[in-house]
């Protein structure tokens, strides 16, 4: 059987220096795959140059004036050509072997994987302690990312929880997210795998799991002072909740939906905003513009989510992304 064609997607912003070191790690196993496209958002730092450095390996190189995750992912993905589809953030280094380990899972199931997901070790941690492994998510994304393969089979049991990706390490096969409609741009960070997977797995494909590890070196961003320090609050409480009315709603008896979703909003916002103040020292006031930034997201979210609800496609359980 011929092995897959594969394209590699960097979507980068204002990471140069580490973006240097992650295209120094793709140039020594450039061979192994046919095709890699970088797509830039808005930098303001010397990203140009680290792509002048490296044009002769860049097939493709896509400009956006927007910060959105999903966006960026469909720009790449209309643009490649390749079998399988390989996200590769700008701050993972992967193995050598990191593309063959992905392909060969693809390999085995044939037509019907649509995803592969491996491990990430976070590299910023003195014990290397893992991020994500047979990680699974609920209908409400409440999640469970580090599991062994006995735990991951007891979740996936009931139809309420799904295996899923962390978007440092995974692979897809480029005409599964086409069908399914691609990268739901209303994630512009965070869940948008999520999204992805439960989607791949409502249209038949399977999401697998592989023991291919990669290396995470977590970065400062828009998004995050530090590991703990976030500063997306808004994306965060406004994507939860959208999800959870995409997926969980209508699974669910409405009263155990809300409180579900209260319980899961105040533990993945407030209550991590609150533990900045003992973390970080960081001001009261600071910490009351987090808390409105995701009061404000919850409200974006459930409009959102309840239009979406609302509608003949939703009801029908045909909800597809429109792309401009």
């Amino acid at each position: 059987m011929l092995s897959p064609s594969a394209t590699v997607i960097i979507c980068t912003v204002d990471r140069c220096n580490f973006l240097s070191k992650v295209m120094s790690a793709v140039s020594l196993w450039r061979c192994s795959f046919q095709e890699l496209i970088l797509v830039v958002g808005p930098a303001q730092d010397d990203t140009e140059l680290v792509l002048l450095e490296y044009k002769g390996i860049i097939n493709q190189v896509i400009f956006t004036v927007q910060r959105n995750v999903s966006l960026a992912r469909n720009l790449g993905l209309k643009a490649a050509t390749g079998d399988i589809i390989f996200y590769l953030d700008d701050d993972v280094i992967p193995p050598q072997n990191w593309i063959d380990l992905h392909l060969q899972v693809y390999r085995e199931q044939r037509g019907s994987c649509g995803c592969v997901g491996g491990a990430v070790i976070d590299k910023t941690q003195q014990n290397f302690s893992l991020q994500f492994a047979r990680g699974v998510n609920s209908r409400l994304s409440e999640s469970r990312p580090v599991l062994s393969v006995t735990e991951t089979t007891r979740y996936i049991s009931n139809p309420q929880w799904f295996c899923s990706v962390m978007g440092a390490n995974a692979s897809y096969k480029r005409e599964a997210l086409v069908r399914i409609g691609y990268f739901d741009e209303f994630f512009e960070y965070f869940l948008e795998e999520t999204d992805v997977c439960l989607r791949l797995l409502e249209a038949g494909y399977t999401v697998s799991h592989t023991d291919a590890a990669v290396e995470h070196y977590i970065q400062p961003s828009h998004n995050r002072r530090d590991r703990r320090h976030l500063t997306c609050w808004y994306s965060l409480a406004k994507n939860t909740t959208y999800f959870a009315l995409k997926h969980g709603c209508q699974k669910l008896p409405f009263p155990m939906f809300l409180i579900r979703l209260t319980f899961l909003l105040i533990y993945r916002c407030l209550l991590r905003i609150l533990r900045l103040k003992f973390t970080h020292n960081l001001p009261f006031s600071l910490l009351f513009q987090y808390i409105q930034e995701s009061i404000v997201g919850v409200r974006h979210g459930w409009e959102a989510g309840m239009k979406l609800y609302n509608s003949k496609d939703c009801k029908n359980g045909r909800v597809r992304v429109k792309l401009d």
